[in-house]
């Protein structure tokens, strides 16, 4: 029998936790639309990040991991060193962790194993193996909050425990051992609840990980954003009906345990009372539903951050809306966020957000700091800065809005509503033709017959053969009716144009989120030129690529108008 041993007296990080989320919630919302980021991938020489921890109690100190590295910075992201490295071994990193109570403890899971760093990163050894393939294969790694001594990992064949910092493992009764455990959540509040996600739902357990029950299958109702469902009787009998879901992300509100939040590939699930029942909230202003990690911050009490393929989205569990954290953002695909509040935030309210991303590590800096973007014009900025709304926007007068992309996008993807109302008009057209059916027949008929007389003297044969040809045309028109007033092939268009209309949707959506993407990039060029050749390079190429995104669903609509216009202007 497992006991799990706790410490007698609040932890201090935990006092700390507490006190800031009591101290920062009320303004942290205010300063969340101001977010700009900055790429801080200077010296790390893969660009294909996969995680990101930030130490909790010392935010200048971040580990990013790539597929082959784990790199360290100790400045907050001004230069980084390579701390652990798997290049050509066929070794892959998939998980970090910070132990909360002993920050020079680091522990990475890998393809093979789990290693453990006891100085920060400067050295590191094997604690654990497995057997076998699947469950050498470490996906995710989670400590306990208040008892290092006792780790989770999620491996490619189920959940394992240690209470004894890695000399003996355990295996999870109840969550089986064939399952793809990727991710892990301890409640803060109260350790011994735990939920894991793996490629078979979510599971929760309520004592330290020993016993687990499913509460999410793996697949979900249809259309129920807004609606509460249980997920009891759909667990236990496999659903078969509903959209099939993967769990990415789970997190626990710092202020209410009951409330939990459940990325998936789906959209952000959400349940208030422990994972009774769940609901998918609304995906207003989400350009992208496969959400990929999730984080929440006692610093923000309104705010749920996601990373998504498409960027890093902020929902207001006040006003039930997502928002694009895109200022500064060259990269959209979001593998991993970490969202901590540093020690500056204690003191001007803010929060800062770090995201690994297939082109690099970037992170939120603080509006002070974009004074300084450019030196190389400074009194074009103060100029511009100065300048309306309107003014600003005249600069792409020119080029084609968002509803001549819109429209062009549609007819190029084929998904127009004249098309839906052109097979109604031609379904109720053809109730009144009739089916005409012509047939021919034709035919030979043969006849014989044979008499034959023979005696002494004489014989005699007689043969009777008879032939003849029979054909004839006929012409049937016939009339259904009941297709006047019902035609049974307006069901074929209405399930067709269910299916348009969704796709219709989203090439809507893509278009308006590419087409604006492109234009805030454009201000932000305008507005905040860079000197650093290797920031003009990236927002250059970053405004090819959504150009050129724009023209694929249009049809190089965008391009041939861009083109004619820099003739214009040559002339």
């Amino acid at each position: 029998m497992r006991v799990l041993t706790q410490r007698t007296g609040i932890p201090l990080v935990t006092i700390i936790y507490c006190f800031l989320y009591l101290t920062v919630v009320p303004v942290a919302g205010a300063s969340v639309q101001e977010m700009i980021w900055g790429d801080v991938s200077n010296g790390i020489k893969d660009f294909n990040l996969q995680v990101v921890a930030v130490s909790p109690d010392n935010p200048e100190i971040v580990y990013i991991g790539s597929p082959n590295a784990i790199y360290k910075t100790s400045d907050g992201g001004k230069s980084w060193d390579e701390v652990l490295s798997f290049r050509g071994t066929g070794n892959t990193i998939n998980s970090i962790a910070i132990t909360p109570l002993n920050t020079k403890v680091i522990y990475a899971g890998t393809r093979n194993g789990l290693f453990r760093s006891n100085d920060y990163g400067i050295k590191w050894e094997k604690i654990f193996s497995g057997i076998g393939e699947l469950k050498s294969s470490i996906l995710y790694i989670a400590i306990n909050p208040v008892n290092s001594e006792n780790l989770f990992i999620g491996t490619g064949a189920g959940l394992l425990w240690t209470n004894n910092g890695g000399s003996d493992w355990e295996k999870s009764r109840d969550l089986p051992s064939e399952a793809v455990v990727s991710f892990i959540a301890i409640d803060h509040s109260r350790p011994q609840v735990i939920y894991a996600a793996a490629d078979r739902g979510l599971y929760k357990s309520i004592n330290s990980g020993v016993d687990w029950k499913r509460i999410i299958g793996t697949n979900i109702p249809e259309n129920n954003t807004g609606n509460e469902y249980s997920t009891s009787d759909q667990v236990e009998s496999e659903e078969s009906n509903g959209i099939e879901t993967k769990i990415r992300g789970i997190v626990i509100d710092p202020a209410d345990t009951g409330t939990v939040y459940v990325g998936t590939s789906e959209g952000l699930l959400v349940a208030k009372n422990g994972g009774l029942t769940w609901k998918m909230v609304s995906s207003s202003g989400l350009i992208s539903r496969d959400i990929h990690h999730l984080v929440i911050s006692p610093a923000d009490q309104d705010g749920v951050y996601a990373a998504t393929g498409r960027g890093v989205f902020r929902y207001s569990r006040v006003s039930g809306n997502w928002l694009e954290l895109y200022n500064g953002l060259t990269a959209i695909d979001i593998r991993f966020l970490a969202l901590v509040p540093t020690i500056q935030s204690r003191l001007i309210q803010d929060t800062n957000l770090w995201a690994a991303t297939k082109k690099g590590v970037f992170k939120t800096v603080p509006m002070v700091q974009t004074s300084t973007v450019s030196s190389v014009e400074p009194n074009v900025i103060s100029k511009n800065r100065g300048m309306k709304a309107e003014e600003i926007l005249s600069f792409f007068a020119d080029e084609p809005s968002i509803g001549e992309i819109q429209k062009t996008a549609i007819r190029y993807a084929e998904v127009h509503p004249e098309k839906i109302e052109g097979w109604r008009k031609a379904a109720a057209k053809r109730a009144w033709l009739p089916d005409l059916k012509v047939e021919y027949d034709k035919d030979k008929d043969w006849q014989s017959s044979t008499y034959f007389y023979s005696n002494t003297t004489q014989k005699y044969t007689d043969d009777d053969i008879t032939s003849g040809k029979d054909w004839g045309w006929s012409i049937s028109l016939t009339w259904e009716l009941g297709d006047l007033i019902w035609n049974t092939s307006q069901t074929s268009i209405d399930v067709r144009s269910r299916l348009m209309v969704q796709l219709r949707d989203d090439v809507l959506n893509e278009v308006t989120r590419l087409y604006f993407a492109r234009r805030r990039l454009q201000i932000e060029m305008l507005l905040s030129p860079s000197e650093e050749i290797k920031d003009k390079t990236e927002k250059a190429l970053r405004l090819q690529e959504l150009t050129a995104d724009i023209d694929a669903l249009t049809g190089f609509y965008l391009s041939r108008n861009l083109d004619q216009i820099n003739v214009k202007v040559k002339r």
